[in-house]
């Protein structure tokens, strides 16, 4: 016995939501692709409303469309200020922040400026090719 047409539907749906889901997953793995995969699915939500006339379901995937592209955009525009050369100011901070993360923040800041210094000395006697130390 064959199933009838809605049943296959169900299938379909049921699938785009997995993929919605996976899609939600590499989100909070702080993949951006995973904005792409849920921009996807919501087209084929898009396509599904219009072509069974549901106006209501229509405009839920339309604005779920568009919050998940401005998310991916919004995350594209993050990576691109991180991948920014940081000061040495910054990138001291950090390493500091990481090294001795249970200091104080006055410990931190000081270990940071002894850092600063300690990269732009290195920046004044910059190696010379071929000496082996």
């Amino acid at each position: 016995m064959h199933g009838d047409l809605n049943d296959y539907w169900n299938w379909i749906l049921g699938g785009i939501d997995l993929v919605g889901l996976v899609a939600l997953r590499a989100v909070g793995k702080k993949k951006a692709v995973g904005w792409l995969w849920a921009m996807f699915t919501q087209a084929l939500w898009i396509a599904y409303s219009i072509a069974t006339l549901q106006g209501g379901f229509l405009i839920a995937a339309a604005v779920k469309f568009a919050l998940y592209t401005w998310n991916y955009l919004s995350w594209i525009r993050s990576d691109r200020a991180e991948a920014k050369p940081k000061t040495h100011e910054e990138r001291a901070l950090a390493w500091a922040d990481e090294l001795i993360p249970e200091a104080d923040e006055l410990t931190r800041l000081r270990a940071a400026h002894f850092l600063v210094k300690a990269i732009r000395c290195v920046e004044l006697y910059p190696e010379k090719e071929g000496r082996t130390p």
